[in-house]
């Protein structure tokens, strides 16, 4: 495909519109997967996310998490298909954070601490993103549940 762009455009044209392709963002974010095993790294509009606590009470069911700076190159996707367990976040209206895996409580803490384990946090009515991408770290994906 580059040869034919080569032929049909002078090469600086070709190249350009070559970069220019990959830094396009689809008009429709992503955050919630086509399937459960769905391990396609997200395209997160952050636009539609807020910082607002009092969105977050309910249960969210854990979706994908993804490592973008990997040993490999490309990102690494892990969703409760290839961990092979579930995971629910129940956030109280007290402020409390309890982790459930495989529907067995695993730690429970307070909102704050939760929160302030994850550099970037975002929350709209159905979905909450947890991101330590900025330090080289995982980002999160739940879906409110109720």
């Amino acid at each position: 495909m580059n040869r034919l762009l080569r032929i049909a455009l002078p090469t600086g044209v070709g190249l350009l519109l070559i970069a220019g392709c990959a830094l396009i963002e689809p008009s429709t974010p992503v955050e919630k997967p086509a399937s459960e095993c769905d391990e396609q790294p997200p395209r997160i509009n952050w636009n539609r996310f807020f910082t607002d606590t009092s969105l977050l009470p309910g249960t969210w069911q854990w979706v994908k998490t993804t490592v973008y700076f990997t040993t490999r190159g490309g990102p690494s996707v892990q969703t409760p298909c290839s961990a092979g367990y579930t995971e629910t976040l129940r956030i109280r209206p007290g402020g409390i954070v309890e982790v459930y895996r495989n529907d067995t409580l695993v730690y429970r803490l307070s909102l704050q601490d939760f929160l302030d384990s994850y550099l970037v946090w975002g929350v709209n009515k159905d979905s909450l993103i947890l991101s330590s991408v900025p330090v080289d770290g995982p980002e999160y994906i739940y879906v409110r549940t109720q």
